[in-house]
């Protein structure tokens, strides 16, 4: 059962917007600096590093396919691991603390440029995996954080939908996309790219740029059980 961001009922569209954009920007930026730092493999887009690892069976580069080999199955034990957590915690956005420490870990490993690949590498994976099992509704509305592709679909077609489709050539039935079903695919999308610049900007400036995801996800976590015991005195 998936996690809701919604905890309480009344929780208003600028609440949701505002925790889907410090979502989808935390995974655009540990995205980008995990793909910087083991030279163009990607933590959690697991769609490109398949594509890759078909590309490099094909071409026999075993050294290249072995790591992405592992980055891949190192998601996919991230999201055991994540999935067997999060039915066993009472609140489930506490994982989301789990994955800020193993961003605090992967930010000290990545000093040492020799563990980047063997220990930053599945580290990273396996916060993105939490993250994408944790939360993935926002206000009754299924939204994945951790890539952008789905989000782009759905940000279209709601678009169309709404704003777009003329109303003789549509059945009567069809249903009218809601204003958050519109904007809250696109602020993913737009704000995933924004965390991959910010990302790759600090991953130049800063030696522990993976402390900012942590943090922001320590305020996410507040955030949440501010909403979850405001919740609980209104139904009291």
């Amino acid at each position: 059962m998936n996690a809701t961001l919604q905890a309480a009922p009344a929780l208003s569209l600028s609440a949701l917007l505002r925790r889907i954009a410090a979502l989808s920007a935390i995974a655009g930026y540990v995205e980008v600096i995990g793909f910087m730092d083991v030279g163009g493999i990607y933590p959690g887009i697991m769609t490109g590093n398949t594509v890759q690892l078909g590309l490099t069976l094909a071409k026999a580069q075993w050294a290249r396919f072995g790591t992405i080999g592992f980055a891949v199955g190192m998601f996919f034990i991230g999201g055991i691991i994540s999935s067997l957590i999060k039915r066993h915690l009472r609140w489930p956005p506490l994982e989301l603390m789990l994955m800020a420490a193993l961003l605090l870990v992967a930010s000290a490993v990545r000093l040492y440029a020799p563990w980047r690949t063997g220990i930053e590498l599945p580290l990273l994976a396996i916060a993105m995996a939490m993250q994408g099992e944790t939360l993935s509704r926002f206000g009754g509305v299924s939204l994945q954080t951790i890539v952008v592709t789905n989000n782009m679909v759905k940000f279209s077609d709601a678009l169309v939908g709404r704003y777009l489709s003329r109303p003789g050539l549509t059945p009567s039935t069809a249903k009218v996309p809601e204003l958050k079903e519109v904007l809250m695919p696109g602020l993913a999308w737009l704000t995933y790219s924004i965390g991959a610049g910010a990302g790759a900007t600090a991953a130049s400036l800063f030696r522990l740029p993976l402390l900012v995801p942590a943090i922001m996800l320590a305020f996410l976590v507040g955030d949440l059980a501010l909403t979850r015991s405001g919740g609980t005195r209104t139904a009291s």
